[in-house]
């Protein structure tokens, strides 16, 4: 191939069609589903993901909760060692990982040293872990249990990315505080201000 040729070649993969600016690369996002995790909800939990954020979406194949995690004394698993758990995950390809599970998960809150929680991330942090057990189940609509689940990842897929709790009421990653209806209370996106965050630059819708 000509030396002209080949230089229109690479540069036509590397720019956008659009030819401004180069093509960023996707952040790909992984799905571990944990134990009983329910299978016909990752293809919600994509759509709601992908919703918010430009990303591409991965599920992996099903694991078991790590023994590691559990806490007997209150039947229960320790969200932060859910997270070790997931980042030892051995393939990399992808810059964030969410852990799916059914069971009731905790962690260390002020004075709480064991708190139940919907879900929990850290910032700029590879993974992050979430919970139904917490969202009602079978006592909610089909449709509700649905809201609060994809609100609830894209909250903390949104800590992964940077972005910390927010005093702006509705938006997503406004604090739970614990309450359900805190979740039900938000609108599904996120206000100017978490928008306009520099660590969010190309990544959220």
């Amino acid at each position: 191939m000509k030396p002209l040729n080949l230089f229109l070649c690479v540069a036509s993969i590397l720019f956008g069609l659009n030819g401004i600016g180069w093509a960023q690369k996707k952040e790909v996002v992984a799905l571990q589903p944990l134990g009983k995790f329910e299978p016909q909800l990752l293809q919600q939990i994509t759509e709601g993901i992908t919703a918010r954020y430009r990303v591409e979406v991965v599920t992996l194949g099903k694991k078991p909760m790590p023994q590691e995690a559990f806490y007997a004394p209150r039947n229960r698993y320790r969200a932060e060692k859910i997270l070790t758990f997931l980042d030892h995950v051995p393939e990399r390809s992808f810059s964030k990982i969410i852990g799916l599970t059914t069971d009731d998960i905790s962690t260390t809150k002020g004075p709480y040293p064991d708190w139940g929680v919907m879900g929990f991330g850290l910032l700029q942090q590879r993974p992050c872990v979430v919970s139904t057990f917490r969202l009602g189940g079978k006592k909610v609509s089909n449709r509700l249990f649905l809201e609060r689940l994809v609100k609830i990842v894209n909250h903390e897929l949104g800590h992964t990315f940077g972005l910390d709790h927010c005093p702006q009421v509705g938006c997503y990653m406004e604090d739970v505080k614990g309450k359900v209806k805190t979740v039900d209370n938000w609108n599904g996106e996120l206000c100017a201000g978490c928008r306009k965050n520099p660590l969010l630059k190309g990544i959220v819708k």
